[in-house]
Order: C-alpha cells, then structure tokens, then sequence
C-alpha cells in the first residue's frame, strides 16, 4: 500500500510541475504576443515616419527648385547687370562728349566775340 501512496504522491508532484510548466508557457506566449503587438505597432509607426519624411523630402525638393531656378535668374540676371554697365559705359562717354562739345562751344563764341571786337 505505502508503495502506491508513494506512487500516487510522485504523480501529485509531476502534476503540479506540469501545472507549474503550462503557466509558465501561458506567460511566455503572453509576452510572446504582447511583444510581436509591440512590434507591429513600431513596424506600423516607422511606415507612418517614412511617409513623413518622404513627404519633407519632397517639400524640401520643391523648395530647393525655386533656388536652382535662381541660378539660371542669376545668369540673366547678371546678362543684364552686364547690360546695364555697358548702358552705363555709355552714358559717361555721351556725357563726355557732351562736355567736350560744351567746353569747345564756349571757345568759340569768345573767338567770335574777340574777332566782333577788331571789326
């Protein structure tokens, strides 16, 4: 008899160990589940954060464009300020000329007042 007591005491145990074991499964497919939740929403966020930076890469782009643009404006911007340095060129020559004119005009009307003088 003492050796199916001891029998039906050794199954008890490998019961509770059992139990024991199957709880412990329980938790661990638990956090099993709770970390691959986890995981999705990470995977699920870092979709979200691409398509954020995606879409600041391309505003970012857009912004960029008006500048390159201002680069080929720059070349017709500095065709003109060319222009305008070569209508300033001569603007100074034709106001040169204008005072050399002026200046010999005056000569010439003394000379003609000198020689009005000796008639």
């Amino acid at each position: 008899m003492k050796y199916i007591l001891d029998i039906i005491e050794y199954q008890k145990e490998q019961i509770k160990d059992l139990q024991n074991t199957k709880d412990e499964q329980f938790k661990q497919l638990s956090n099993m589940q709770n970390l691959l939740d986890q995981q999705q929403r990470l995977a699920l966020q870092d979709k979200k954060l691409l398509e954020e930076y995606k879409s600041e890469i391309n505003e970012l782009k857009a912004l960029k464009m008006p500048q390159e643009d201002m680069k080929d404006g720059s070349s017709i911007r500095g065709e003109a300020q060319e222009e305008i340095e070569r209508l300033k060129a001569q603007l100074k020559l034709s106001e040169e000329e204008r005072n050399k004119a002026k200046e010999k005009e005056p000569v010439k009307t003394e000379s003609k007042k000198w020689w009005q003088r000796w008639k």
